[in-house]
């Protein structure tokens, strides 16, 4: 895909975006749950419209700094999300944990995973993203929450270890290679009997994210155990693994 249509792409998928938040928003007050779930599957398919963006780092800062002023709100409408990211960290991270949040955007799960960890770093490819994040950490206090810019797995620095890794819809911005190349990374920074968490959509309702058989096949080769893969609400998939040890 060339700049010029990957631009089309994403102003595309902004605008289905768009309408998807002011129709959820006004069927979240009705409570309209049927049509809640055929809206959250339509809202999926759209990010077809920006597989282009698999493995090009560049478009991807672009696309997040379009994409950070409206983030949150994407989050809030959907009830169902915000519940089942929490649901996947709960089951990853234990109390005193030193975690490390991929991905981590604005910070729902960073902060969640900080009421929990000891620590947690933050790491995102976004300066915007990570912006937004600093300032709920500012105006939170919280003080248990380190970031950092850049790709992982590169951004890590030598000799760091981590109990748990958790991270929410990053992968869909790699490609199998380097889904299979990231997965190894997180399996050799944790510790002994750490544990890791996925929360992403199914692969199977829409061709960006990981199907069941690729993450169950990426994470038993990469040396992982006691794989747990739970599909909720329509399109969400929570998925986690440990480390033996």
């Amino acid at each position: 895909m060339d700049f010029e249509a990957g631009c089309v792409s994403f102003h595309t998928c902004f605008h289905i975006r768009s309408a998807y938040y002011q129709k959820m928003e006004s069927l979240i007050r009705l409570r309209n749950a049927p049509v809640m779930n055929l809206l959250r599957k339509i809202y999926i398919k759209t990010t077809n419209l920006t597989r282009g963006y698999q493995d090009k780092q560049s478009k991807l800062v672009s696309f997040y700094k379009l994409w950070a002023p409206v983030y949150d709100l994407s989050i809030k409408l959907d009830p169902a999300y915000q519940k089942n990211l929490k649901a996947m960290i709960s089951d990853t991270v234990s109390e005193g944990d030193e975690t490390l949040d991929i991905g981590c955007g604005t910070g729902l799960g960073t902060i969640y995973a900080s009421t929990m960890a000891a620590n947690v770093l933050g790491l995102d490819s976004s300066r915007d993203m990570l912006n937004k994040l600093e300032q709920k950490i500012n105006k939170q206090q919280i003080n248990n929450i380190r970031l950092r810019r850049g790709f992982f797995p590169e951004v890590i620095q030598a000799g760091e270890r981590f109990n748990s890794i958790i991270t929410s819809f990053m992968l869909a911005h790699l490609s199998r290679e380097q889904r299979t190349i990231a997965i190894k990374a997180m399996f050799d920074l944790i510790k002994p009997g750490g544990r890791v968490g996925f929360f992403a959509a199914r692969g199977e309702v829409a061709p960006t994210f990981q199907t069941k058989q690729e993450t169950e096949n990426n994470l038993f080769a990469a040396g992982f155990e006691a794989v747990k893969i739970h599909d909720v609400d329509d399109i969400y998939r929570i998925t986690t693994a440990k480390k033996p040890g």
